[in-house]
């Protein structure tokens, strides 16, 4: 008994030895990994160095109705150089969506002029990933459905180093394809690290430019400006808590930004957990869109609601990210 005692209390000691071990070899930030769930830091992989991520996305709640949306992003990213970093992307989505436009979209149906008029008014499916209602059995029919979306290939560029330089700041170059979507986005990263790396603040300003084809009747165009930014604090070995804010400005019809062609302005808030290990890392975050949007579409200003804008944007973003280098 007494040796079966002795063994148990080595074998925990052993344990918590190498649990604290874990914890303090764990570095302030490992190169590329993410710790905000919108915001990119200025970071590149090592040369040679290898990682792979798993993005999980769940968008939920309009002014009325159903709409949930689960958007997965698979990625393999390879340091090409101390400074270079590209990955590559395959996204995945599940849409269910019935009955959520607005009372006042229901209401202002003959407003014309941005394509997103509904013959007949009264209730509609609408949203991303949804086809144009007119398609559907019913106006406001049940629409379900889960598909492969698109491949993406990204390409980052540090030019300034947050640990070697004074400021972190790096070019971001990504462009997805599909049968349904074309994007190019273009950041601009910017990273600042304060009180020995304990503080972690981010920015980035984003390009967005889309074509896609969801509605299955017209080539919907867009343009969107992106600013977000984020505070991250290390609370405890390898253990980090954060606030991000994400702007999205849109813009319709022909790449542009005319003031003409601009169709809402919306706002995105909340927190961010992080824990990293010695070769992965776990990233969760909350984001709700905040009620200080502004519509200047027709369509974008029957769908806002309480000072939230629902016409492609939702109430309540969840993110969760892994990765693991090697």
């Amino acid at each position: 008994m007494k040796n079966l005692q002795h063994n148990l209390r080595s074998s925990s000691f052993t344990l918590v030895a190498f649990l604290a071990g874990s914890f303090l070899v764990t570095p302030a930030v490992h190169a590329g990994e993410a710790i905000f769930t919108n915001t990119y830091l200025a970071e590149t992989l090592p040369a040679g160095a290898k990682e792979v991520e798993q993005w999980v996305t769940f968008r939920t709640k309009r002014s009325q109705g159903t709409y949930q949306l689960t958007q997965t992003r698979t990625e393999f990213e390879y340091g090409v150089t101390d400074r270079w970093t590209v990955s590559l992307y395959a996204n995945a989505y599940s849409v269910k969506a019935q009955n959520n436009n607005s009372t006042a979209s229901r209401n202002n149906y003959t407003t014309v002029g941005d394509g997103d008029e509904v013959s007949g008014g009264g209730p509609v499916t609408a949203g991303p990933y949804v086809p144009f209602a007119e398609l559907l059995p019913l106006p406001s029919s049940l629409y379900k459905k889960s598909d492969f979306e698109s491949v993406s290939v990204e390409s980052i560029y540090q030019f300034l180093s947050p640990y070697k330089d004074r400021i972190g700041l790096a070019g971001y170059v990504e462009a997805t394809l599909g049968e349904k979507t074309e994007e190019l986005e273009l950041k601009l990263l910017l990273q600042k690290n304060l009180m020995e790396d304990d503080l972690i603040l981010a920015a980035n300003v984003a390009v967005e430019l889309e074509r896609e084809k969801w509605s299955g009747v017209n080539v919907d165009k867009e343009t969107k400006l992106e600013i977000s930014g984020g505070a991250s604090y290390r609370f405890a070995p390898g253990w980090r808590a954060g606030l991000e804010i994400r702007n999205e400005r849109v813009w319709e019809g022909d790449h542009t930004f005319s003031k003409s062609k601009r169709d809402y302005s919306a706002w995105f808030a909340g927190p961010s957990i992080h824990y990293a290990g010695k070769k992965f890392f776990v990233t969760a975050g909350y984001m709700q869109q905040m009620p200080w949007a502004t519509a200047y579409s027709l369509a974008a200003k029957d769908e806002l609601v309480d000072g939230r804008v629902y016409k492609s944007s939702e109430r309540h973003i969840v993110r969760i990210m892994g990765g693991l280098s090697f």
